[in-house]
């Protein structure tokens, strides 16, 4: 039984990372609860297999995991007071008892000021985390994780082509909707375009990895060029089609959604990966040197083929960024009124509402365009600080794996570039809080993490 109970978990992970892209990046209320509900469920599903039979190597996972653990469930707890009713009273919003006058009914205070998006927001969030949770756990067994890697290049391949056909078809669509916005880019299922990017740039690396992965045998076996090309030629690069295939599609599909940030911080993941290749000697460097050229090569002719609106984009750079400076401005501004306790989790745009100067009120400003900032604004400074600690740990075990020479490296460089992307780009975007996008990232982080659990002799825990 806790063996049939750990496929459905497994399957239905697969089949979560799946299927959340569809619905337009699961960015609707009805998307992220089932997508939030089908985590709970798998998530009780592995309790009761580990209650009735627990895996191998159980205590040096939670060894492993217990610091960023802690620190997560710091923060949750911390947005559960903020949305609680009358818990701490002395640091409430005042927009309760203003409420309260001006109604003649007594309100309970609470911390944050929209309590209903609270409870969304912390619920998304919490779904991330059991993303991550059953990751990490299901990726420590080697053949888990090669299923997962090569299960993510498919899927973001599919979107990737998805998207391209629709792109060059002229159909300004989402499946069978019409685009309300971002005309003439390419957003696949997605509805904004940097989200897309964001999920392309990682579905690129993890293509690139799978088919160092797969062409990292022969390359390690030696020998001269000639003979090393032979040995591919009689079989690996029969096997090399499908990361090829995504390296190729996930890559144009990135450079015509025209997102600036997104192509940046896609390249600079790229660069990571070859950097990390390098580095930790997973390939002979005269390959290494070889792949980063390649790599450089086909950047060049892609963006020279298919980068003309791209170009464009990074044409007006410069207006743009006054823009986003002055918000950043105004919700640093904001943030300080509250510093310490925030204006509650998921409360950014009636938040800000009030804070919004004439320049600023054009447009509704639902979030933040700053991920990190954003969080700021509605947990406090501490929420931030700590909840970045635990990506800090999590980074940091990642690459103390990838440079001890663990068994599947790709897993881990893999995760260190997504962390990378994700975090460059949550500097000038949101793309970490479009559900399907956010679910991705903590799959490809939680792999790497559970492959990150190494011995002393720098190998692998399975």
């Amino acid at each position: 039984m806790p063996e049939i109970l750990r496929q459905i978990v497994f399957i239905g992970l697969l089949a979560l990372i799946a299927l959340a892209p569809l619905p337009f990046g699961s960015n609707v209320p009805w998307a992220w609860s089932l997508m939030s509900l089908w985590v709970g469920v798998l998530i009780v599903l592995d309790a009761i297999a580990c209650l009735l039979s627990p895996p191998e190597g159980e205590r040096r996972f939670f060894k492993r995991i217990k610091i960023p653990l802690v620190l997560f469930f710091i923060v949750v707890a911390w947005i559960v007071v903020q949305a609680i009713p009358g818990i701490v009273p002395a640091i409430a919003h005042p927009i309760w008892s203003e409420a309260s006058a001006q109604l003649g009914v007594n309100l309970a205070p609470r911390v944050t000021i929209a309590p209903d998006l609270t409870w969304d927001a912390l619920m998304v969030l919490l779904a991330y985390a059991g993303v991550f949770w059953l990751s990490a756990r299901y990726g420590r067994k080697r053949e888990n994780a090669s299923i997962m890697l090569s299960f993510f290049v498919i899927v973001s391949t599919t979107y990737a082509i998805y998207g391209l056909v629709v792109f060059f078809g002229g159909w300004e669509t989402i499946l069978w909707y019409n685009k309300t916005a971002y005309r003439g880019d390419l957003t696949s299922t997605f509805i904004n375009r940097n989200s897309y990017a964001t999920y392309a740039a990682m579905g690129l690396v993890a293509s690139l990895l799978y088919l160092v992965k797969i062409l990292a045998r022969d390359l390690r076996g030696g020998g001269t060029v000639r003979q090393i090309m032979r040995n591919m030629m009689d079989g690996t690069l029969a096997r090399a089609w499908l990361p090829m295939v995504g390296i190729l599609s996930t890559g144009t599909a990135l450079m015509l959604t025209h997102s600036r940030a997104g192509f940046v911080s896609g390249m600079i993941g790229v660069f990571v990966v070859l950097v990390c290749l390098r580095i930790g000697k997973v390939i002979p460097a005269r390959f290494g040197n070889g792949l980063i050229a390649g790599i450089v090569l086909l950047a060049v002719g892609g963006f020279a083929i298919s980068g003309s609106g791209l170009e464009e984009r990074f044409g007006y750079l410069e207006s743009a960024q006054d823009m986003r400076m002055h918000l950043y401005e105004q919700v640093v501004g904001a943030a300080s009124q509250a510093p310490a306790v925030g204006f509650g989790y998921g409360s950014f745009e009636p938040g800000f509402r009030p804070f919004k100067d004439l320049r600023l009120s054009g447009l509704t400003w639902s979030l933040a365009h700053n991920s990190y900032l954003e969080f700021y604004f509605g947990t406090g400074i501490y929420g931030l600080v700590i909840i970045m600690c635990a990506f800090v740990c999590i980074f940091f075990g990642l690459v103390k794996g990838a440079f001890l020479k663990a068994h599947d490296t790709a897993y881990l460089i893999t995760a260190v570039s997504a962390l990378t992307i994700v975090g460059l780009h949550a500097l000038t975007d949101f793309s970490i809080q479009m559900p399907a996008m956010g679910a991705a990232f903590v799959f490809v982080v939680g792999l790497g993490f559970g492959k990150s659990i190494i011995d002393t002799k720098g190998r692998s825990r399975q």
